[in-house]
């Protein structure tokens, strides 16, 4: 028999989306099972919030067809407005729903919809970090695909750089996270771009918070089918430019510049991507902790 005096946790699913129309009714048929399978469980309430960014493809049409029996909460936006700024105010929706924690997805192929499950038990275990993220580099069996050279290097950089300033983790740009609800709306985040997962290992790390990481997957979709949504995103700028700025926002979040010139971080990119053919669950360890290394030799 099911205990009333056992406390019930509220976990929002927020699943952010843009010109998704190629992925999206894939990934809400695994949601709808997500969701019917999980409703049979007591411990717990469930709700599934997707945010439409103002997608310009036939995404929110496909939304509300798949959606007839409101399995789905749905929120549109008339006009694009950024990943950073999608996730800000879905967890601002949830703080006001008084929701304990946030699981975030990405609706774009990327995400196992399985590993919900595995991220829904670890909140149930009432853990004490107060976030916890994915992490794509932490287990080579579940390097499912390879991933693209530029950002395998770029996240490297960056996750180095990261874990010199007082972080431990392995992959800096993972979407897949789950957050403690007052927490991570204490962080009073700003940025609306693609660039708010800096934003919050900083403000995290300035507060003190408690981060796991748990592997993930590494599943990248289609090249091509990406660049048609989005030819002009900051993402897909080449490496040494994503590199630049990422390293101005931390040093901008930091309020110091980092011990040495972005010039060198550049170097670091082009050497690798230059003499490496391509990343695989069989050399992407060691690659990654060269490239920890030279920035840690860096900072000292």
């Amino acid at each position: 028999m099911f205990d009333i005096s056992k406390e019930i946790i509220d976990i929002l699913l927020l699943i952010p989306c843009f010109n998704e129309e190629e992925n999206i009714e894939h990934i809400l048929e695994h949601l709808r099972d997500v969701k019917q399978n999980l409703q049979k469980r007591s411990e717990f309430n469930l709700e599934i919030l997707i945010i439409n960014d103002g997608s310009t493809d036939r995404t929110m049409q496909i939304l509300d067809k798949n959606n007839q029996n409101s399995l789905f909460t749905i929120i549109n936006f008339k006009e694009n407005k950024g990943y950073g700024y999608t996730l800000i105010n879905g967890f601002k929706y949830a703080k006001k729903k008084n929701f304990s924690w946030i699981i975030s997805f990405d609706m774009d192929g990327q995400h196992e919809p399985k590993c919900f499950y595995k991220f829904i038990e670890l909140i149930l275990e009432k853990p004490s970090e107060q976030i916890i993220s994915g992490s794509r580099y932490k287990n080579s069996e579940l390097f499912w695909q390879k991933p693209w050279k530029d950002r395998f290097l770029v996240n490297t950089i960056i996750t180095g750089i990261l874990n010199t300033i007082g972080l431990s983790i392995t992959d800096a740009f993972c979407g897949l996270k789950a957050y403690e609800c007052n927490a991570i709306n204490d962080l009073e985040l700003e940025i609306n771009g693609y660039e708010i997962p800096i934003e919050i290992w900083i403000k995290a790390m300035k507060n003190g918070y408690t981060i796991v990481e748990k592997e993930v997957p590494v599943i990248y979709k289609d090249r091509d089918a990406i660049l048609k949504n989005a030819k002009d995103s900051f993402l897909f700028k080449k490496g040494e430019e994503r590199i630049e700025k990422y390293i101005q926002l931390i040093e901008s979040l930091l309020n110091t510049p980092l011990k040495t010139n972005i010039n060198v971080f550049k170097l670091i990119f082009s050497n690798y991507f230059n003499s490496v053919d391509d990343i695989n669950k069989y050399n992407y360890k060691k690659i990654q902790e060269a490239i920890f290394t030279k920035i840690r030799e860096l900072e000292t």
